[in-house]
């Protein structure tokens, strides 16, 4: 998949224009099921419209007078997507516009199809077991991690990490192309890796599969 916000931007939302009524844009809004809509002029990015400064404002008025009120929040098509998180978390979007070097809106990204391609790029759909590390920062070491899973016969095929302020550590997570990881998880914890959480399936599941049983069965006596 391309990782340009130009590559996964969607046409076919309206963009609405400043002598628009606030009443239309509100429709449209609630047509599309969006808090927000781009404004632009001669496809020229203005701004965002908010829809909860539009319920504050008499429906005949145009959008011109909301002008001040306007988002200017716009994502470049060069950007890579997931500058679209940041954004979309930071100031409530709904949609978020994708502009060309011209400063035109080419298209936006919404947030469903911002989580469409945020899974795609994680592979979430993919099978194989994920592990979650505890490292000290002055003992990471990517290569020694590789090494470690491609001893295994087994390959990291997603990777993500970050810093825990609260610890100190760095929390690594590993998606690997496999599911069974309880030599893997050996091996880290011999090079001292703390494993904190694992998901898939292993032996290791063996244990907490018994304990649950154990307490259904002590439940129903």
């Amino acid at each position: 998949m391309s990782m340009l916000a130009s590559s996964i931007a969607i046409k076919g939302l309206p963009m609405l224009h400043m002598e628009d009524k606030v009443s239309f844009a509100l429709q449209c809004m609630e047509d599309f099921d969006v808090q927000h809509l781009a404004v632009v002029k001669d496809d020229y990015f203005i701004g965002l419209a908010n829809k909860s400064d539009l319920l504050d404002t008499d429906e005949a008025h145009t959008l011109e007078t909301l002008s001040d009120q306007f988002l200017r929040i716009g994502l470049a098509g060069t950007a890579h997507f997931l500058s679209a998180l940041d954004l979309f978390t930071k100031h409530h979007l709904s949609l978020l516009p994708v502009l060309n070097e011209q400063q035109e809106c080419i298209g936006v990204i919404t947030q469903q199809h911002l989580n469409d391609n945020l899974a795609q790029y994680l592979g979430v759909a993919k099978p194989g077991a994920i592990l979650v590390l505890s490292i000290s920062p002055f003992q990471y070491s990517l290569a020694e991690m590789s090494r470690i899973v491609e001893t295994n016969n087994a390959q990291i095929v997603q990777f993500n990490s970050f810093f825990d302020e609260a610890t100190g550590a760095l929390i690594v997570t590993l998606k690997l192309n496999r599911d069974e990881a309880a030599a893997i998880i050996a091996t880290f914890e011999r090079y001292d890796y703390q494993v904190l959480h694992y998901f898939g399936t292993s032996p290791l599941n063996n244990d907490i599969e018994d304990h649950y049983h154990h307490l259904m069965n002590y439940l129903d006596v």
